[in-house]
């Protein structure tokens, strides 16, 4: 039987669309065509001029999650991935590691959105789906026995103490980033990590009452 044959069809399939990025001419329109831009959803696309081959709006959010900015980029990315996925497909199962991953992908880019509407800079990579797969792996695979906290239960403590690391460390890239001239989409990771705060619980749940 196959180990994470979810996660590692996932990675397939982001490292051969990065790899076709790489031929000439391809590279600018498929990422005008797919990457998420804020302002085309407020906006229109007609502010971008008489360009026809955008995917539909709404697809966007998916697509852009399949783009990446070269292939360090995708090398990144694809590592994190293979290093949470694998232990999260065994205990949720593929389906479990697909619905996290896509709810990863629209929250993360509700987040994005939400952060600066009209914006038109692209937003590409697969780093909030993944963002939502460490929430989950985190959630999982604690390094200590979650403690509560009065009435608190200690898995929501667990959820509230990882939330609040996780946008720390994110509000240091988006800090640090620019000055070595890398913009960072934190929100999106902020967003995917909510994502994956919120279904874990209820995904593992399910699975082993549906067993």
């Amino acid at each position: 039987m196959a180990t994470a044959p979810v996660t590692k069809a996932i990675a397939a399939i982001n490292v051969a669309i990065a790899l076709l990025m790489l031929i000439p001419g391809v590279y600018a329109p498929v990422t005008v065509a797919g990457a998420l831009i804020p302002a085309r959803f407020t906006l229109g696309d007609a502010v971008f001029g008489d360009v026809g081959y955008m995917l539909p709006v709404w697809l966007t959010p998916f697509s852009s999650a399949f783009l990446h900015g070269g292939i360090l980029h995708v090398t990144l990315n694809m590592l994190m991935l293979l290093m949470v996925g694998a232990n999260l497909e065994r205990v949720l199962g593929g389906k479990g590691v697909t619905a996290v991953y896509g709810l990863g992908i629209i929250a993360a880019a509700v987040a994005q959105f939400a952060s600066d509407p009209q914006s038109p800079v692209p937003v590409v990579g697969a780093s909030g789906a993944i963002s939502a797969l460490f929430a989950s792996h985190m959630q999982l695979f604690p390094r200590k026995r979650p403690k509560t906290w009065g009435v608190l239960s200690g898995k929501l403590v667990h959820a509230l103490q990882l939330l609040a690391g996780w946008i720390a460390f994110n509000l240091m890239l988006g800090f640090v980033g620019p000055g070595v001239g890398v913009n960072i989409a934190i929100w999106a990771h902020i967003g995917g990590f909510i994502a994956g705060l919120l279904i874990t619980w209820p995904l593992l749940e399910w699975r082993y009452r549906n067993a």
